[in-house]
């Protein structure tokens, strides 16, 4: 078992050794100290410049989620017995303690759903008191929150793309939730000034610091922050506007969403399960427990990524911003999208469905010759794969694997429906690209 033990004060972190990561959150003091990773430093003053005077509940939610994404960042994969599950402890103080000391174990049960390790959290008291926040007229620019009445994630792919459209043209005044990683801010600006009507955007880095150099690269729970932050501003957005409930949206198609294993040893392989049912409704009831008055809500549990691009409600505006949106989970190596992971797959196969041209130039765009790499057609034989079983499999099941997503038949049905179709985009476009 690694601990990662977090704390705002570095006096109060012991030392680095094989068995203890120490971790600096928020960093306020503006000082590396040596041996110590980092997270957060970029983080208290985005959320000054809301305006607001944050809750503690949110705040240490916000608080928890950054200490997860430093564990996650922080602790190697290749050091666990098996090479991939770790096992963690976590070790944080929150300014309410005694609230999440409550939720241990749901949100214990959601760490291990969501990244697929053994989490252990030790909640103590002594947590970073939410900041005050900057004044209107203080000399900083604060994020606009009147008329504001929901959130929406937005990280720059196609799916959040489409929400945000969406959202906009039913009249909706979306404050946009995103991650400001290298790389990522550039083409989320590119993309959000062809937005119209009114929306603001909230863009703030978690930014992680080794103190060795070494992360791990799948960082699963990284995803995490987004609910996290969404809570911050949805609480911002209900007092600014004297709102009960603040919608946090959630844009993801339902294919994705379940992250059903195309293969049988491929459990999960789709992406994080950020988006899976079961780990929205399990986030869901923690905030209801805790108090977090917002309302996580995905609009497309029922849509496949073509029938989102087919149905939304601008497609002149989506045909102008489409090529500029990421879907390739290999994009951050080499900027620009490879074409041949399973996102790239079924971005493309979408496309397709909905008669949607792109000017997007991938690494590969020719599936024949990745059919015919060895190394490379991973990805592509599990689609080709998850196609041939379509017939033969009780899909019931096949859709289950990756969690559990309701007991009730008629939604149930709808679920099993969205994956068929899902695949048969795929088969569409793999049938026109002449690979099978």
């Amino acid at each position: 078992m690694i601990t990662v033990a977090v704390h705002h004060n570095p006096n109060l972190l012991p030392e680095l050794s094989e068995e203890v990561i120490p971790v600096q959150i928020y960093g306020i003091d503006g000082r590396k100290q040596a041996n110590i990773a980092t997270i957060g430093k970029p983080v208290i003053e985005k959320v000054q410049r809301l305006g607001i005077q944050i809750p503690p509940t949110e705040f240490d939610f916000m608080t928890l989620a950054l200490a997860v994404t430093s564990a996650d960042t922080f602790v190697l994969r290749k050091m666990a017995s098996d090479g991939w599950t770790r096992n963690i402890k976590l070790k944080i103080p929150l300014y309410q303690p005694e609230i999440w000391i409550s939720q241990k174990e749901k949100l214990e049960e959601a760490l291990h759903f969501l990244s697929g390790d053994l989490w252990s959290l030790e909640i103590t008291e002594g947590g970073y008191e939410p900041p005050i926040p900057y004044f209107k007229d203080s000399k900083y620019r604060l994020t606009n929150l009147i008329k504001r009445e929901c959130v929406c994630l937005f990280s720059g792919g196609l799916d959040s793309a489409i929400g945000v459209i969406d959202l906009i043209e039913n009249n909706h005044s979306p404050l946009l939730i995103s991650h400001a990683y290298k790389g990522d801010k550039s083409h989320q600006d590119s993309i959000a000034k062809e937005f119209l009507g009114e929306f603001s955007q909230f863009s703030v880095n978690a930014n992680p610091i080794s103190a060795n150099g070494k992360t791990d690269v799948t960082m699963r729970t990284r995803s995490l922050n987004f609910l996290a932050f969404g809570a911050i501003v949805a609480s911002a957005i209900a007092k600014e506007n004297q709102l009960i409930n603040v919608p946090l949206y959630v844009p993801e198609n339902g294919f994705i969403s379940l992250n059903a294993p195309l293969t049988a040893r491929r459990i999960g392989s789709l992406s994080t399960r950020t988006t899976h049912p079961y780990f929205l409704n399990l986030i869901q009831s923690i905030f209801d427990s805790v108090k977090i008055k917002t309302t996580i809500i995905n609009p497309y549990q029922f849509k496949t990524k073509g029938e989102m691009l087919k149905e939304c409600k601008n497609q002149e505006l989506l045909n102008k911003i489409v090529s500029s949106t990421v879907s390739c989970s290999k994009w951050k190596r080499k900027r620009k999208q490879c074409g041949k992971c399973i996102p790239c797959l079924i971005r493309r196969s979408a496309l397709i469905y909905a008669g949607i041209k792109e000017s997007t130039s991938y690494l590969n765009p020719d599936l024949s010759h990745i059919k015919n790499d060895i190394k490379n057609r991973d990805d592509l034989f599990a689609l080709m794969i998850a196609i041939q079983k379509l017939s033969t499999k009780n899909i019931n099941s096949w859709i289950s694997d990756s969690g559990l997503i309701t007991l009730e038949p008629l939604e149930l049905e709808k679920y099993k429906q969205v994956f068929i179709r899902g695949i048969k985009e795929v088969e569409n476009f793999f049938e026109n690209e002449r690979i099978i």
